[in-house]
């Protein structure tokens, strides 16, 4: 289960803090419509808290804690320094960061492909709705990725789906990506049309390009990497950073070795 909880926290780490920064462009971009105001603004509010309490869960969790530094074995917690659970739950969230700045070519990539399908469909005000889309694109992304961490503690570890679905339950953004899509709805419900075949296939095209990206092991590791640099002073001691640093780097360097094997069938 200790290991189980790395994937899940590698993966939704990158994933749901990557799509959170999406989501505030997309609600950046509502607020400039028209019709973002009465009701619809109360939608777009909702969605908004359902992604803090999605966050509050995570720190303050009575039951099957992830970030609870009193829950650490004795060797792990020597690793931080005098920090609470929400600098600690900060330093994890930070990974969506460096992904977020990576992926952003892909990002603006899929917005454009939903701009021109909204501007071809004459809905108005296409560009600010589209990045209320691709916000969209970025939760159901993230809850898909969940499912893949998951699946991949289910198949790699032998644990029961059952008991992963309880104990990881909290990292799943689907209630948000809910609340999401009713504001959006409310907002434009002319966006809600049927795609053409050449749109479906570019909007899928760069939701494909978008997932393999955050799923790329040098992405995950480098990430975190990166939010270990940028947060070395939740470090009891600069050694320890240097060693999380390292040992980081040695997965990474496995990981990529073992993914070049498979693609050489050795």
């Amino acid at each position: 289960m200790a290991k189980a909880a790395g994937v899940v926290k590698l993966i939704c780490g990158v994933a749901n803090n990557a799509a959170w920064m999406v989501v505030l462009d997309g609600y950046n971009h509502a607020r400039q419509c028209r019709r973002y105001r009465h009701e619809v603004k109360r939608a777009f509010k909702d969605a908004i808290k359902a992604l803090h309490d999605y966050e509050r869960n995570l720190i303050y969790a009575r039951e099957n804690r992830m970030f609870h530094l009193a829950d650490m074995s004795e060797q792990s917690r020597k690793t931080y320094g005098d920090i609470t659970d929400r600098e600690y739950y900060d330093f994890w969230a930070s990974v969506g960061g460096p992904a977020y700045k990576k992926t952003h070519p892909l990002i603006t990539s899929l917005w454009n492909k939903h701009r021109l399908s909204l501007i071809n469909h004459g809905v108005e005000d296409a560009a600010n709705v589209a990045w209320v889309l691709t916000a969209q694109a970025a939760l159901e992304l993230a809850e898909q990725l969940y499912e893949k961490a998951i699946s991949e503690c289910k198949r790699g570890f032998q644990l029961p789906e059952r008991l992963l679905r309880n104990v990881f339950s909290q990292f799943s953004l689907k209630h948000v990506s809910e609340a999401w899509r009713k504001a959006l709805m409310m907002l434009s419900p002319d966006s809600q049309y049927e795609l053409s075949s050449l749109e479906r296939r570019n909007i899928e095209l760069g939701l494909t390009q978008l997932c393999e990206a955050w799923l790329d092991p040098s992405l995950l590791y480098n990430s975190t990497m990166q939010s270990v640099e940028d947060y070395k002073e939740i470090f009891r001691t600069t050694g320890e950073h240097k060693k999380a640093m390292r040992e980081i780097a040695e997965v990474r360097d496995e990981t990529m070795e073992e993914l070049e094997n498979e693609s050489k069938g050795t």
